[in-house]
């Protein structure tokens, strides 16, 4: 696929209760190229990537769409699948993260 800018397109988001950072799970595209990745950041800078998606229209429904998996009493894992509506794929400038919390991992 080319692209104009560099961008991401969001698949997964999971987070675990007893943690301060979310996972993204991602395909980047970069300098014409493109690759599977996760990104993680805080969990200020995915309150700020919320606003974001908000502010562009795009609303996940935390409360109906978040599975949830029960490890113990005290450990919580927490998923979003961003694939199941193919409708609405989430593909974003890849500006729109926050810079300074972000982390790639190839």
């Amino acid at each position: 696929m080319k692209t104009i800018f560099d961008s991401i397109l969001l698949n997964r988001i999971q987070f675990e209760s007893s943690s301060k950072e979310v996972q993204l799970d991602c395909c980047i595209y970069e300098n014409g190229n493109s690759y599977e990745s996760q990104i993680f950041m805080s969990m200020s800078a995915f309150n700020q990537l919320l606003c974001e998606l908000s502010v562009r229209g795009i609303d996940l429904d935390m409360d109906e769409n978040l599975d949830t998996i029960v490890i113990s009493d005290s450990e919580i894992i927490y998923s979003m699948d961003l694939t199941s509506d193919s409708d609405k794929p989430i593909f974003l400038p890849y500006y729109c993260l926050p810079e300074q919390n972000k982390l790639l991992r190839a």
